[in-house]
């Protein structure tokens, strides 16, 4: 054995024999990496494995990038987009075995993200004494968590559930319930809240008589210590805080485009310790474009971070403009006859890594999801479907955030 070889297996020896040592250095290495070291030995198995392993590494480890994109296309099928920079792929992952899932049930749908965690639900036909089961797991882990009923859904039902988890916070979860009253007078609807440290819901007092009935609960994106959601429906947005128990509103931002505009979207959600708001304005008489902005944490307003031109990207992908004919005869026709276009995409995410240059906007479009950066201009083909198949149609809340942490349930 050479000298370099000896000194390297004594060094190997030294971290192997210092507990300390060694849980610094595995708490610095990725989720993958600690999933190959558990082979190492039964103790690293064991100390990998250990709940308090998992909460300190999920603490060390803040703002994880996402990793991947879950498609939910209809159950069973659950597509996965990875968003890995040197070998991006997309096929579909297997169902969730883990979870254990009775063969009665016909439908699992995944609510939401946070942080790692999946809500969960599974649905089961009408004949059977269980209807539903809300989950909350850890696909990367493998371990799950069933949330008790609530009681009286079909008198108050569930409008919305979203899952709120910050592990810098507490290594505990909650789950916030919207349902619908629709009594003769008071409020429209009641928020209730799960805790995973008590195991059990309460029911939050309101007053929420301010809002109007028939609000959308679209979105239920965690930051910031509340449930984010659009209301595209008046266009405005509105928050819950968890800690006070308030639901107060916030203005979305106004119209850029003082021109026809065909169509209006939105886009909500958070990565990177960011809340991303995306406006998708669609003209036919001039270039569309896409702002994407981020809400200040005192709530105090919308910034807009970028805006893109999709224009310069026609050269690249023509197949995301349609054009607008003056008579459909014409179709096809010589571009004289043609009164107006506009670009068919959705935008699927907003994603935040490291560093100056670590901004992508993945977005579908006829054929293919590609991702582009609106700092630099790059873009890049993530799938490719062929001529065959047109999935456009991914909207984006369908589109989970994956996160790859040790976090427990």
């Amino acid at each position: 054995m050479s000298p370099e070889s000896r000194k390297t297996q004594k060094s190997a020896e030294i971290v192997a024999a210092n507990i300390d040592l060694l849980i610094e250095i595995l708490l610095r290495l990725p989720v993958k990496s600690l999933f190959r070291f558990k082979c190492v030995s039964t103790q690293w198995l064991n100390l990998i494995s250990s709940p308090y392993f998992s909460k300190n590494h999920t603490r060390k480890n803040t703002n994880p990038s996402t990793s991947g994109l879950l498609i939910m296309v209809k159950y069973p099928s659950l597509m996965y987009l990875s968003l890995n920079n040197s070998r991006p792929s997309f096929g579909p992952v297997p169902v969730f075995d883990f979870l254990k899932i009775p063969s009665y049930f016909t439908n699992l749908t995944i609510l939401g993200s946070c942080n790692g965690l999946l809500l969960c639900l599974l649905v089961a036909p009408p004949w059977n004494d269980i209807d539903v089961i809300y989950v909350v797991c850890n696909p990367t882990t493998k371990k799950s968590n069933t949330i008790p009923p609530l009681e009286n859904l079909a008198r108050k039902p569930i409008v919305n559930m979203d899952l709120a988890f910050d592990p810098l916070e507490s290594p505990h979860y909650k789950v916030v319930c919207v349902r619908h009253c629709n009594p003769p007078d008071g409020p429209d609807f009641e928020i209730w809240i799960f805790s995973s440290e008590t195991g059990s819901w309460k029911t939050c007092q309101g007053p929420f008589l301010s809002f109007p009935r028939g609000m959308l609960f679209r979105g239920g994106v965690y930051w910031n210590k509340g449930i984010h959601y659009l209301d595209s429906h008046d266009g405005r947005s509105f928050y819950f805080k968890i800690e006070d128990e308030t639901l107060k509103s916030l203005s979305m931002p106004r119209m850029q485009s003082e021109l026809i505009t065909m169509k209006r979207s939105w886009y909500l959600g958070q990565s990177g310790g960011y809340l991303h708001l995306v406006d998708i304005q669609t003209n036919i008489i001039r270039d569309s474009s896409i702002d994407i902005y981020e809400l200040l944490d005192d709530y105090s307003g919308w910034v807009i971070r970028y805006r893109v031109e999709l224009s310069p990207m026609e050269s690249l992908f023509p197949e995301m403009v349609q054009y607008i004919d003056a008579h459909p005869f014409l179709e096809g026709a010589d571009r004289r006859f043609r009164i107006g276009r506009y670009y068919t995409y959705s935008v699927l995410s907003v994603v935040r890594k490291e560093g100056e240059d670590g901004f992508e906007l993945v977005l579908s479009i006829p054929n293919k999801i590609i991702c582009y950066n609106p700092r630099n201009g790059a873009s890049k083909v993530l799938v490719y479907f062929g001529n065959d198949r047109d999935r456009v149609g991914y909207e984006w809340n369908s589109v989970i955030h994956y996160i790859e942490t040790l976090s427990p349930v």
